[in-house]
Formats: structure tokens, C-alpha cells, sequence
């Protein structure tokens, strides 16, 4: 069947297909909410994230929105408070990636950057996937399919673990409200992994339903992960005058690993996360 021309040009409905069948087990370390450019963003946790994927062979992150503060004049992020302009943000920001452009596998974009992109039609994301080299950039949220092989070589038995990202939207406050936003993800997307920011309230949830085996003979379970990032910014400024309760700063980390199962004689994807 012949695609329609919005289907065929479209690079939203594209998956970003990394093959790492080098390894069959990888850590992935979403980064978001860094707000850099703010006064009171910590450099010194962020840091340390960033330092840990650069030192690891198979750590991989992608950066899910909010990566800016993005100041203006009539935002919520203070322009008067933020001690430096957004283009010095930037290359500061630039600046510090750059040890681990190889291993940013896809960019979003953040209610922060869109609130820039919408007043001046300046897109600071599309600058830094371009400007880290030519990472996939999706700023509406996009699909990780990440392959791994049994064995780490590029020879055996592979499998594509698949991972949905985008920054989140709402002033949820409980973390039933933060975590029922992530839950609403799998009803749009079928994916392995969703990942979903902008709440700066880390939390790794299981989500595990019954599916029939290959041959359709016996049940097993089928475990989905909904990860909610957190964010790096202390306490202070308008989350503090708005009641928003802290919360500790860093990220989940989510490890992938493809196993052999004797008893099935499958190969089986596992999905485990840490906080």
C-alpha cells in the first residue's frame, strides 16, 4: 500500500534504531531537568551522571527535555534570578556533554526550550543534537530500539529492546499523579521501557501483564518499565514558593540485559531499574 506523503516525510513515526549487539547487557541513563542556566541547577550531581556513563563502556543516556532553563521575560523560570544569558547556557551545557556525545542515543525537547521555541522560534535542541553531531532529535518524545545479542557479538542471537520517551506536560504534585501520567503512556505506545520527566520525582514502577509463550501452550509474564526521571535543581526559587516538596536529585538507572533461558530455549529480555 502506497504511504501517504505526511507518512512518508515524517521523521516522528521513525524509530531511533541504535545497534549495540556488542553487548547483551547495557545500563541507560535517561538525563533531563538539568535546568542549566539557573541559579540554583547543581552541577555537581549532574556531574557526577555525567561522568559515571562517560567512565562506563555500556552506559548510554538520551537527554529528555528541560536540559535548559531558558529564562524570558514573562516565564516562570526567573529571567532576573538566572546568572548567565540562555546562549552562554548553551555552550556552557555543550561544554559539558561533549565527553559523552558518542553515547547520547536520541534528544527531546522540554516545556522550557518549547516556551523559547514558541516566543522566538529559536530551537536550542535542534542546535545541540546538531551541535553533539548529528543525534537523532525528536522533540515531541520518540522510540529507542536498541539491539543487543546473547553472547555480546554481533553473531548471536539478537533481540531489540524498545524504550518511549518524551518530557511530560502537567503540575502534578502527588506521586500518584506523577506516576498515573506515566501509566497513561502505555495506552499510546506499545513499548518494553517509558520513560517520562518533567516532575523532577524519580520512580521506577513494574508494570507486568500475562502473555501467551511462542508456541501458545503456556502463560508467562510480560513486565513493561514506566521511569520517572528526576530532576537536578535544589530547592528553591518558584518550587519552593509553590509548596512543591524536594525531592532527591539525580536520575533512575535502567539496565537491559539478554538472557539465555534453558528451560525455554528462548532467548529473554531483562528489564531491571535502580534508583
Amino acid at each position: 500500500m502506497r504511504k501517504s506523503r505526511a507518512e512518508a516525510t515524517s521523521f516522528e513515526y521513525k524509530t531511533v534504531f541504535v545497534d549495540l549487539s556488542q553487548y547483551s547487557q547495557i545500563y541507560l541513563v535517561p538525563l533531563a531537568d538539568l535546568h542549566e542556566g539557573a541559579r540554583d541547577a547543581d552541577h555537581e550531581v549532574s556531574g557526577g551522571y555525567i561522568r559515571w556513563i562517560a567512565e562506563h563502556k555500556n552506559a548510554f543516556t538520551f537527554l529528555n527535555g528541560d536540559v535548559l532553563n531558558c529564562a524570558w521575560k514573562d516565564s516562570s523560570p526567573e529571567l532576573y534570578e538566572d546568572l548567565i544569558t540562555p546562549d552562554t547556557a548553551y555552550q556552557n551545557l555543550l561544554t559539558r556533554l561533549l565527553p559523552i556525545k558518542s553515547k547520547i542515543l536520541m534528544i527531546t525537547r522540554g516545556g522550557h526550550e518549547e516556551s523559547i521555541f514558541r516566543k522566538v522560534g529559536h530551537d536550542y535542541m535542534a542546535d545541540l543534537a546538531h551541535d553533539l553531531g548529528d543525534i537523532p532529535y525528536r522533540p515531541d518524545g520518540g522510540m529507542l530500539a536498541l539491539r543487543l545479542a546473547q553472547g555480546g557479538t554481533s553473531d548471536s542471537h539478537t533481540a531489540v529492546f524498545s524504550v518511549y520517551a518524551t518530557h511530560g506536560w502537567g503540575a502534578a504534585r502527588t506521586i500518584g499523579a506523577k506516576v498515573r501520567k506515566v501509566e497513561d503512556l502505555v495506552m499510546a505506545v506499545d513499548a518494553d521501557c517509558y520513560v517520562l520527566s518533567h516532575d523532577h520525582t524519580q520512580n521506577v514502577r513494574r508494570l507486568n501483564t500475562l502473555i501467551p509463550t511462542s508456541n501458545y501452550r503456556y502463560l508467562k509474564v510480560s513486565r513493561k518499565l514506566l521511569i520517572n526521571t528526576g530532576g537536578f535543581v535544589k530547592y528553591a526559587g518558584y518550587i519552593q514558593r509553590k509548596g512543591y516538596v524536594p525531592t532527591d536529585l539525580g536520575t533512575p538507572r535502567i539496565r537491559m540485559e539478554l538472557k539465555y533461558d534453558s528451560k525455554s530455549n528462548q532467548l529473554e529480555k531483562d528489564l531491571h531499574a535502580s534508583i
